[in-house]
């Protein structure tokens, strides 16, 4: 009989334990989940931005050695980060690749589009006053005469805009899931020592002090926080190869050599997990040291 309902309380200990686990890490994975938002949208921004490129329009007719020491000249400066030429029966084609066959026809065979040099800037000089200075730079050089110096500057602000907005909603709602998660934390550690506050109160009746009692709870509850964060930063990788295998997220293909999993061994998804873990062994052990405190130094008339 003994040994039965011993088995009987190991077994609900350990269905306590596990429950309490599960609820850390669903609470963690959301949270995980905004805090990655917002790192993914900030590199994703910064990808964008210095995918961008500068388009240097040369005139027509200009001789090659020209074309050739304005092109030294731009590889030669330091907001330059790839440079490439694009000459002028090329522009054609690739502008009927886009627009249709049609345009050469509508032209009548002419093709208006000039050579250019495009390049893609370094990521400090990805500003409105840098570009600025570039664009007067090149057109003040006496190599040539440029037709145009043109830049999405315009595009670049708005999706500035639009990703710094979305990182202060996810900041917002990151703080709340925060304090959700350790209210939700918190009640389930309480519930779980809850059903051993009896055993509490008889450590205490036998001598036991307030620290003694108090550890094995916290160690318990700092064991639960660090699986449930081991926990949510697994499924958070599974969530990223589930959506490469369904085809997706951009993990499903390449852009520039840049894919989904190489973002996860960016050193800020390196922090992020190892934060997440240190989150949540922490916060095990805060939600179950309040939850102890509060069945300590009760009386018998109290905890039943």
């Amino acid at each position: 009989m003994a040994s039965t309902k011993k088995n009987f309380l190991k077994s609900k200990t350990r269905s306590t334990f596990l429950t309490s686990m599960v609820t850390i890490s669903l609470v963690l994975f959301f949270l995980n989940l905004f805090a990655a938002g917002a790192i993914y949208s900030h590199i994703l921004f910064e990808y964008t931005q210095e995918n961008f490129e500068v388009m240097v329009e040369l005139p027509d007719h200009v001789s090659a050695e020209k074309q050739a020491a304005f092109g030294s000249f731009l590889e030669g400066q330091p907001f330059v980060k790839t440079l490439s030429y694009i000459s002028k029966d090329e522009a054609g084609s690739i502008f009927s690749e886009a627009n249709g066959k049609e345009f050469m026809e509508i032209m009548d065979g002419l093709n208006p589009l000039p050579a250019s040099y495009n390049f893609k800037l370094n990521i400090d000089w990805i500003q409105s006053d840098s570009v600025e200075k570039i664009q007067n730079l090149i057109e003040s050089q006496n190599i040539l005469k440029v037709q145009d110096v043109t830049y999405p500057i315009a595009e670049i602000e708005q999706l500035k805009e639009n990703t710094y907005g979305f990182i202060k909603i996810g900041i917002l709602i990151g703080a709340l899931v925060t304090l959700i998660a350790f209210f939700i934390v918190n009640s389930t550690v309480r519930l779980a020592i809850y059903g051993k506050r009896l055993m509490i109160r008889s450590m205490q009746l036998i001598g036991a002090t307030n620290g003694f009692v108090r550890w094995p709870f916290v160690k318990m509850g700092m064991l639960q926080g660090f699986l449930g964060a081991v926990l949510a930063n697994l499924l958070l990788i599974g969530l990223v190869f589930s959506l490469r295998f369904l085809n997706l997220g951009p993990g499903a293909v390449e852009m520039d050599g840049f894919t989904l999993n190489e973002m996860l061994m960016r050193p800020e998804f390196l922090f992020l997990s190892g934060g997440i873990v240190i989150f949540g062994t922490l916060l095990g052990w805060l939600s179950s040291s309040w939850a102890v405190s509060r069945f300590l130094n009760r009386s018998l008339d109290q905890l039943m």
